[in-house]
């Protein structure tokens, strides 16, 4: 059986070799010629179990090249396209006008940034920086506290700049939870539909980690995927997993609890 997929990076042609009961990946585009070699898609298979998702194979598929795998027990399949991008440590810095410097402070360690950029894309920011509050007198902002680390603040910055230019950066399963928690702090709601849509197939996060995050970032994709997208079966096997554990009274509203209950008293 042969099937092609084509997005505006890549084509790959998806060849299931019966006999082997195998998933053969190939890249069947030209890409690699104009783009040089490289990881061209990271490909991870998983599996039910015991109302978890076990993955079962996470490879690469180099520019040019192939990948099998297995399917000996029919797995779902994830497919992230993969992009290499050039390492800046400053991506906003700040401009030549007065007052456009912003110092980010992460214990002894700190970034300047233009304020001017991140007032555009936060509220957050421009309340700060348009009011007499010490981040304006100071010019300065303190992330102490708040779990980040400069490294995951420059990917933020990564991100809201190709933001700026009409590119789109997504997030991936090391950097999710910190853009997240900072699109949440920051109240950048286009980067935290990102990280909601991201996070359904994030299989490398534990499912009930996932969905402990549903109601603190209120994650409305995410949401739906438990209440309209998994399976009655799934979602009870979810459920019996993680009750008494880290699904405790109080881990979630009475409403949601209510919802899910509805939704496990449907037939399918």
């Amino acid at each position: 059986m042969l099937g092609i997929a084509k997005s505006a990076i890549i084509t790959c042609e998806f060849t299931l070799l019966n006999q082997s009961r195998r998933l053969h990946i190939k890249d069947a585009a030209a890409s690699h010629l104009t783009n040089g070699s490289g990881p061209l898609a990271q490909i991870v298979s998983w599996q039910w179990e015991g109302g978890k998702q076990k993955i079962e194979e996470n490879i690469t598929l180099n520019r040019g090249g192939t990948a099998e795998i297995r399917c000996y027990s029919s797995p779902s399949i994830v497919i992230r396209i993969l992009q290499k991008r050039e390492v800046i440590e400053n991506q906003c810095p700040p401009d030549s006008f007065p007052d456009d410097d912003l110092t980010v402070h992460f214990g002894d360690r700190k970034i300047t940034v233009s304020g001017s950029l991140l007032k555009a894309v936060s509220p957050v920011v421009e309340r700060m920086l348009s009011v007499e509050m010490k981040e304006k007198r100071q010019r300065a902002l303190n992330l102490d506290g708040h779990d980040i680390t400069l490294e995951q603040f420059i990917q933020f910055l990564k991100t809201i700049n190709d933001h700026f230019g009409h590119g789109q950066t997504l997030p991936n399963p090391t950097n999710v939870l910190a853009l997240l928690k900072l699109a949440d702090y920051f109240q950048i709601d286009w980067l935290k539909k990102r990280c909601d849509a991201h996070l359904i197939n994030c299989i490398e996060i534990p499912l009930i980690e996932r969905f402990l995050l549903i109601e603190r970032y209120r994650l409305y994709n995410l949401k739906n995927f438990f209440l309209r997208c998994l399976s009655v079966v799934n979602l009870r096997e979810f459920m019996k997993a993680n009750l008494g554990q880290q699904l405790l009274p109080g881990s979630i509203s009475n409403d949601f609890w209510f919802e899910l209950t509805n939704r496990l008293s449907d037939r399918q």
